[in-house]
């Protein structure tokens, strides 16, 4: 009889059938007898990784990023790859893109000053190219493009990423949550060039739900999208969080790629994302995941 926790047996299982509701799972929290719960601590910062020169990486043209259930920080986390891919190479053209259902609130977090450019816009201008040099950038020079009105649809889905893939090197799209099964995403997790970043709270509810999503991916596209897959944990308070991410890290090794943000003042505030007062650490998780898209695109 297995000794791990429930929550860490199920990659060694078959994918099962596809649903829309993640599978129930227990998730051993911090207790009495943790070492972590007896002195209460902002949690630390993940440790630096590899100090070595790396080798130069080009930039996946389509980056998926979705948040395993609401509040995990997709928006955020895909200013923050857009930004790092800009940073990296100032010659490059970068767009992070509001494609969530309803419409989410990436021009505002990703600091744009001018009037932004919506889907609608792009899609409509018998000129896009015109367009797309004039568009608003992110205070890591990012272009954006924000939702507008337009309606949530196969066409619009479809037609975005066809666009951009013309004008841009790379396209972060800001999925929002729980985007991935839906009908109108089809062509978007089947598209061969998709890199997907999946956000997850470090919150023990939240990786449960993170099962389902690793199986409706498996199930909808195959197993091989693991290649292409980076899971990014993200501390959205300063409290120490009720599960050990370390523990899904090592476990998730060998699967998919996994990066951790941690807790930054800066972006709790809610307010517009200045590059300048992120921390430290922050802006180097987000590199890690700049790298790691590009690692998943067998692009390095």
């Amino acid at each position: 009889m297995s000794t791990e926790p429930e929550w860490m047996q199920w990659l060694g299982q078959e994918p099962e059938p596809e649903t829309d509701l993640p599978p129930a799972a227990v998730v051993p929290l911090r207790g009495a007898d943790s070492p972590a719960s007896a002195a209460p601590a902002e949690h630390p910062a993940p440790a630096p990784r590899d100090q070595d020169p790396q080798p130069p990486v080009t930039a996946p043209p389509l980056v998926l990023v979705t948040g395993v259930g609401g509040g995990a920080g997709a928006t955020t986390t895909a200013v923050g790859i857009a930004g790092a891919w800009a940073t990296h190479d100032a010659n490059s053209s970068v767009a992070v893109v509001d494609l969530t259902v309803t419409g989410g609130d990436l021009a505002s977090r990703a600091a744009a000053e001018d009037q932004v450019t919506t889907i609608d816009t792009l899609i409509e201008t018998p000129e896009p190219a015109a367009i797309m040099t004039e568009l608003p950038r992110s205070a890591s020079g990012a272009r954006i493009i924000d939702r507008g009105e337009s309606r949530f649809d196969d066409a619009v889905v479809h037609r975005v990423p066809d666009l951009l893939r013309s004008h841009v090197d790379t396209a972060v799209y800001d999925l929002g949550a729980d985007a991935l099964g839906s009908r109108e995403c089809v062509r978007l997790r089947e598209d061969a060039d998709a890199v997907f970043v999946l956000v997850v709270q470090a919150r023990a509810d939240a990786f449960n739900r993170l099962r389902g999503y690793l199986d409706l991916l498996a199930n909808a596209v195959g197993e091989w999208v693991f290649e292409r897959t980076v899971v990014v944990i993200s501390h959205q308070n300063s409290a120490e969080p009720d599960v050990d991410p370390s523990e899904l890290i090592a476990h998730l090794d060998g699967l998919v790629r996994v990066e951790e943000v941690p807790y930054d003042p800066h972006l709790a505030t809610g307010l517009a994302i200045a590059s300048w007062e992120l921390r430290a650490a922050t802006v180097a998780a987000y590199d890690r995941i700049r790298r790691a898209t590009a690692s998943a695109e067998g692009r390095q």
